[in-house]
């Protein structure tokens, strides 16, 4: 049997040019997605920002287990 060292070396050079260009592409979307993120994203906003919600002070007259259903739905719904 006849091994193609031409043809291995070819391949080998392919794979370990494949997995380094792999992995410099996976580290750059790394740091470009550490440098999209907010440092603080649950921190206190500046300017004039508003709170947007806020714990009502009505009660509802549901009783607590409307409360709790509302708030999963407002969990499932905002995906926080």
């Amino acid at each position: 049997m006849i091994i193609p060292l031409r043809r291995l070396a070819a391949w080998a050079k392919f794979l370990i040019l494949f997995v380094i260009l792999t992995l410099v592409l996976y580290e750059a979307i790394s740091i470009l997605s550490q440098w999209m993120q907010p440092t603080h994203r649950y921190g206190e906003p500046k300017g004039r920002a508003v709170k947007v919600m806020a714990p009502s002070e009505k009660p509802s007259g549901r009783g607590d287990l409307a409360d709790i259903t509302d708030r999963l739905r407002m969990f499932y719904w905002l995906g926080e």
